[in-house]
């Protein structure tokens, strides 16, 4: 288990990402990125992702970020 993979649910990202014939180049791409380890690396776990690329993600795969990640908003 990768440090946030708790926060991230890496099997419905990659069925999601698959399931719309993209490629994780293809999401680095689109994300922005210069590398396709940077998203790699938020799909399996490994990195922390920034609220703009959780926005971002779900915005490409046309679902809602709670399914994709785990992050609870605290409340004042």
């Amino acid at each position: 288990m990768n440090k946030y993979s708790k926060y991230v649910n890496t099997k419905e990202l990659k069925k999601e990402r698959k399931s719309k014939g993209l490629s994780i180049v293809d999401m680095a791409k689109l994300m922005g990125f210069n590398s396709k380890v940077t998203y790699y690396n938020i799909e399996v776990g490994i990195t922390e992702p920034k609220i703009s690329h959780i926005n971002k993600i779900s915005e490409i795969l046309g679902k809602a970020p709670k399914n994709f990640f785990n992050f609870k908003v605290q409340q004042n």
